[in-house]
């Protein structure tokens, strides 16, 4: 009922006194899918429900209806057990008033999000070699909430411009094509809107601080996922998952190895784990699946088809890719540290696209509210970036994601980790009960029976060898003792003086 669909990186900055300095949030794939379309007996976001639930509230200039006649959320799990939507939307508020937004700025907030709700019921028909929009109720409304003039916001749908050298002409939109315009810039606003928040809060979080020291982070990002239809997303958050297990393994496993080497341990070739390095490569290299799913998007005439033959081509013989077994299928599998996954490549190269539709910066820079005027500016910025030379023409949701990744897992590297394995206890989300192949499942998968294993066949006592030999001096002849504790202070060879120190403890315990 409430999961989140994002990572989340926090870090608290601390004092040399452990006090608290200042603290950011970055955030990792949110999942702006879920804005058009949910996935059965699911939800889309709560604040939906909750402005609708609030109603009046919102103001006089804001239209709204039930909850079933908007065509995003109208096959969405409107009411969630344990849920008050009008009494959250209350602490949504309290929640923006804490973090210094103005009641008028929140209303802007509203306004915005109801807008794209509203985006979903434009609907289009077919006009000549273009298309129209079928009932302009919608599409005024939608206009007036996001404070845009509805002519402008017609055009920018039923239409594209194209720039052909230095002449700019407009491309009519088939009604198909229309829809996916309307959805990627609903999208578009509802993901724009979360960085503006996002933003606000780290302003708030940091105001006048120090953001250089020591700190603390807490990673909180989806686990493991597979479902009945596993699409772009599910791989994303499946990557990431292997990166951590990847830092897991590196932390858990092999430097626990790298110590038995270094010490003489003779038991280290009975210790070993499952390295996912390979499957890693499969996905997030200069030649895995998703650099062919980002090549593809700036092919002409590429599509979801060119990409399923193009990846099935590439790496049918790795050992960590599924191939479909029938032809026709968009289909491929993948064999993950924490089990195989079907994956269906409908929409990849769709989803894949992050580049804002070409009238969205002017869009939202003509808007009258002031919330959407500085998020088309910052569109605009990343545009001009984006064309700077040596830049890739065509950003992508991947390349986006996985430079994040990348720069989280350097961040990851220079801290000493503690890992906090969550285990759901049931499906039902529900209290007193305990399905034991379940939890079973998510034990090996998140890899602690092999940590347990190697603790269990390791060494799992750590002593510092100066207290070692404090500890158990006593019980040595007193002569024996007292030359190793030279030796020590010496600077001689801690091992050396353990050694011997261990060849005393037999004869002084009659052993």
């Amino acid at each position: 009922n409430n999961s989140s669909r994002f990572g989340k990186w926090l870090q608290v900055i601390v004092s040399n006194g452990c006090a608290i300095k200042s603290c950011s949030v970055t955030d990792y794939l949110l999942e702006l899918t879920r804005v058009c379309k949910q996935g059965p007996n699911e939800r889309s976001y709560h604040v939906f429900f909750q402005m609708l639930a609030a109603g009046g509230d919102l103001g006089k200039d804001v239209v709204f209806m039930e909850p079933q006649q908007y065509n995003y959320i109208k096959h969405s799990q409107h009411n969630a057990p344990g849920i008050d939507d009008k009494q959250d939307f209350e602490m949504l508020r309290a929640a923006l008033g804490a973090l210094g937004f103005s009641g008028e700025v929140q209303h802007e907030i509203f306004r915005v999000a109801m807008g794209v709700l509203t985006l979903g019921n434009v609907e289009f028909c077919e006009e000549g070699e273009g298309c129209r929009i079928k009932d302009s109720t919608p599409a005024r409304d939608a206009a007036g909430l996001v404070g845009v003039p509805f002519e402008d916001l017609q055009r920018s749908l039923v239409a594209r411009r194209l720039k052909v050298g230095r002449d700019v002409t407009k491309a009519l939109r088939r009604p198909m094509q229309a829809e996916h315009a309307r959805d990627s810039l609903a999208r578009l606003l509802y993901g724009r809107l979360f960085k503006f928040l996002v933003a606000r809060i780290n302003d708030v979080l940091s105001e006048g601080a120090d953001m250089q020291g020591q700190y603390f982070g807490i990673l909180d990002i989806a686990g493991f996922e597979s479902f009945d239809v596993n699409s772009i997303e599910q791989l994303s958050i499946n990557l990431s998952n292997e990166h951590l297990q990847s830092h897991f393994n590196n932390h858990i496993f092999k430097m626990e190895l790298e110590d038995y080497e270094a010490e003489g341990i003779d038991s280290v070739a009975t210790l070993t784990y499952q390295d996912n390095a390979d499957i890693i490569a499969l996905l997030d290299s200069r030649a895995s699946v998703l650099s062919v799913l980002d090549e593809e998007v700036s092919v002409p005439k590429a599509n979801d088809d060119t990409f399923h033959a193009k990846i099935c081509r590439n790496f049918a013989q790795h050992a960590r890719f599924i191939a479909p077994r029938f032809s026709g299928s968009r289909q491929f599998g993948v064999r993950h540290f924490a089990g195989n996954v079907t994956y269906t490549a409908d929409h990849f190269l769709e989803k894949n696209v992050d580049t804002p539709p070409d009238e969205a910066p002017a869009l939202c820079m003509a808007s009258s509210l002031k919330v959407l005027e500085d998020i088309g500016g910052v569109i605009e910025q990343e545009i001009i970036e984006a064309s700077a030379p040596g830049k890739r023409k065509t950003r992508t949701v991947s390349s986006s994601f996985r430079s994040s990744l990348a720069s989280l897992m350097r961040t990851l590297s220079e801290a000493e980790p503690h890992f906090i394995r969550c285990i759901k206890p049931n499906q039902l989300k529900a209290a007193g009960s305990f399905q034991a192949p379940m939890v079973m499942d998510q034990l090996k998968c998140s890899g602690v029976f092999e940590a347990v294993r190697i603790r269990q066949s390791g060494f799992s006592s750590r002593i510092a060898f100066r207290d070692f030999l404090l500890r158990y001096r006593i019980v040595v002849p007193r002569m024996t003792a007292r030359q190793i504790r030279q030796d020590l202070d010496g600077g001689r060879c801690q091992i050396d003086c353990v050694k011997d120190f261990c060849k005393a403890l037999p004869d002084a315990l009659s052993v």
